[in-house]
Formats: C-alpha cells, structure tokens, sequence
C-alpha cells in the first residue's frame, strides 16, 4: 500500500535539496509542489538573516550525511521539542552543505584542481540523494506522530503562508522562526569547529 505522506516527503525534499544543489548558471526549476514553494520561501529568509554563518558551510568536503544526522539527534530529539521552525532550520542547513563555493572560489583553476572540484561535484550529487532518504526516513519514520498531528505538509503551509495569517501571527511566526532557528546556530557554536578549522562566532538574531 502506498505511503503518501513518504512518498510526498520525498518529493518535497527532492525538490528542495536538487534546489540547492544546481550548478552555477543552472536556471532553477519551478517548485513542484504547493510546500516546495513554501519551504523556498521560508529558507531563503532563514539564509538572509544567517548569510554569515551558513556561508562557511557552502562547498563544504566532509560527511554531509553524517553532519545532519548529528544535528538531527540534537535538535529535533524529542517530539516535544518539534516545530516546523526546527524543521526547517535543519532542511535549510541540509541544503547549504550541497550549495556550491562562494562566488570567486572555484575561478583560475589548475588541472588537479578542476579535477579535485569535479570530484566534489559528484559527492554533491550523491549526498543530495543520500539527505533526501535520510531525512525522508527520519521525518516519516521517528517524527511521523508528531507530523500527522500538526496537519502534514498542508499543516506546513497553513503555519507559513502569509497571505493565510493576520499581521500579528505573521509577526508571531517569524519571531517564532528566529527562535528556532538560533537552536541550530547555538548547538554549533558549541560544539563544532567551521570547516576552516575555527570555532563558529554565533550571530545576531
């Protein structure tokens, strides 16, 4: 018997990562569903208010899979510790581990280093397949309870979509969001080193 609320977490996750993860100059492909659309539009604000932070994650070269797995454990451990902030907090730093180097970065190559970024181009392509059966597995395995109880990924966009809400809960939702959003900043600022060997300053919020 099929599996909607997989099969349509798979697909909004699909959506998103491969999203993430387009080549430079690569037109991005209309979001394909109603939470595509969504989750799009709530990360590029959870990426704007947090640029400096996530920006050291973009072009990242270690275990991508294993990194969300961590942050997984942490923030979303125990169902009552869930909310669609958290959610998307760990799909928006899922997806900034695929985002390619800052601009400039991969510019003026030599011949071992175009090799070495093609090699990271195809991890790329296979982490993005590997986060989206990861989190596909943990959102409707572990956290399936606590998804079917706030309404799927309609509850998803009910809880986001602005044109659905009066100015205060808008105002509401987005301190909400930051709210959230500062787990993530505050869980890696205490235990994990940047990729460029430093520890990781936490921002403003």
């Amino acid at each position: 018997m099929a599996d909607a609320l997989r099969e349509r977490t798979a697909q909004l996750l699909t959506d998103y990562l491969e999203y993430c993860a387009r080549g430079p100059g690569t037109p991005a492909r209309s979001p394909s569903t109603r939470e595509a659309a969504v989750l799009r539009s709530v990360a590029a604000d959870v990426r704007q208010r947090h640029e400096r932070f996530l920006s050291d994650y973009r072009g990242y070269r270690g275990n991508r899979v294993e990194l969300v797995a961590q942050v997984e454990r942490e923030i979303l451990a125990h169902p009552q510790a869930l909310s669609w902030g958290r959610v998307v907090a760990l799909l928006t730093f899922a997806g900034t581990l695929l985002e390619r180097p800052p601009s400039g970065a991969c510019s003026n190559l030599g011949p071992d280093q175009e090799l070495e970024l093609g090699e990271w181009e195809a991890s790329v392509r296979q982490d993005c397949r590997r986060l989206v059966d990861f989190l596909c597995r943990r959102l409707t395995g572990q956290h399936r309870a606590w998804l079917e109880a706030h309404g799927g990924w309609d509850g998803f966009c009910l809880f986001f979509t602005p044109v659905l809400l009066s100015s205060w809960k808008r105002l509401l939702v987005q301190a909400l969001l930051s709210c959230f959003t500062a787990v993530i900043l505050i869980y890696f600022w205490k235990r994990l080193p940047t990729p460029f060997g430093r520890l990781v300053t936490l921002p403003r919020l």
